[in-house]
């Protein structure tokens, strides 16, 4: 499919004034990355009510003497009644997102799931590099009972994440799978994850400038995740190790996305080492797109309804 006509008008608006920037030596930095990524939410449709919403904390990560704790926002959308859960984990590169920007997705996934929701607000880099936002994803799914001693829920742990965030639940995974650590996830959904640091994806190349993510911005975030020296194929999870054992897995990519060859290539060495791993491409889409709900809400909404039915009971349609 040919990419969708709201996003070639958007980027056709857009393109212009990125090279404007860059002609006049206008430099990113974190600071406009993360207003960069929250400015999207002008393209949100109006929040999705949910019954219940309240900031809690599980208490610091061990071994890290005098931290605060890691902030989570809980969603319940059917107080009282028996539910799974879902840990949310927001992309934006490791660098951008926090509960607020990401308020809108995690109230559209307790909607559609019908399931109490835990939104992770994760250290960010540069502040904090490789793998402290990690970590704190980690903590948060090894305490969630801490946070939900009010809430009903079943036991059952699933989780849904995009872009960094998506980087970070396949992590979890990857370390399961290597006996590193254990997860309770069942289910998970990543939605056009970054899965490969090493940025050796065909579709980088094709289609890593002119899309809206590019090559030079993905490789800028990167440069700010990791500290030097650090092993960038080790901890890519597109490189495994991988399980049978892994959660039962659903990739969402976008097929103008420069992400999307490591997603389709992580699916396939999930399913190659005998684990569960679906594959969706929603065609004419973009990086980013569920942001972009008032230009293509159909697609949104669909998306939507695909997380709700993957989550709640395993299905997978046939197709976009």
């Amino acid at each position: 499919m040919t990419l969708h006509p709201a996003f070639r008008t958007y980027l056709d608006e857009l393109e212009p004034l990125v090279a404007a920037a860059a002609a006049a030596g206008v430099e990113p930095t974190p600071e406009s990355a993360r207003a960069a990524l929250a400015g999207l939410n002008a393209f949100s449709a109006a929040p999705t009510p949910v019954a219940v919403v309240r900031d809690s904390e599980v208490p610091g990560v061990p071994g890290e003497q005098g931290r605060p704790g890691v902030g989570v926002r809980v969603y319940v959308p059917r107080p009282g009644v028996p539910s799974d859960v879902v840990l949310f984990v927001h992309g934006g590169g490791h660098m951008a997102g926090d509960l607020d920007v990401y308020d809108s997705s995690a109230r559209r996934t307790a909607a559609a799931t019908g399931m109490v929701v835990v939104s992770v607000d994760y250290r960010r880099s540069p502040e904090a590099p490789y793998p402290l936002g990690l970590l704190d994803v980690e903590h948060v799914l090894d305490h969630l009972d801490e946070v939900l001693l009010d809430d009903a829920t079943t036991g059952t742990v699933h989780a849904m994440a995009d872009s960094g965030g998506g980087a970070k639940l396949a992590s979890v995974a990857m370390r399961a799978a290597a006996g590193e650590r254990t997860s309770p996830i069942a289910r998970q959904v990543l939605l056009y994850p970054s899965l490969d640091y090493t940025m050796s994806g065909d579709t980088v190349a094709e289609l890593g400038t002119g899309y809206f993510l590019t090559a030079e911005r993905v490789a800028w975030y990167f440069d700010h995740y990791f500290p030097s020296g650090a092993d960038r194929v080790a901890a890519s999870p597109v490189t495994g190790p991988f399980s049978a054992d892994m959660p039962d897995t659903l990739v969402v990519a976008a097929e103008y996305d420069p992400l999307r060859s490591e997603a389709e290539t992580y699916v396939r060495r999930v399913r190659e080492a005998g684990g569960s791993a679906h594959l969706l491409v929603a065609p004419g889409m973009i990086h980013a797109f569920a942001f972009f709900e008032t230009l293509v809400p159909d697609e949104v909404g669909r998306l939507y309804e695909v997380v709700g039915g993957f989550l709640a009971d395993g299905a997978v349609p046939a197709s976009w």
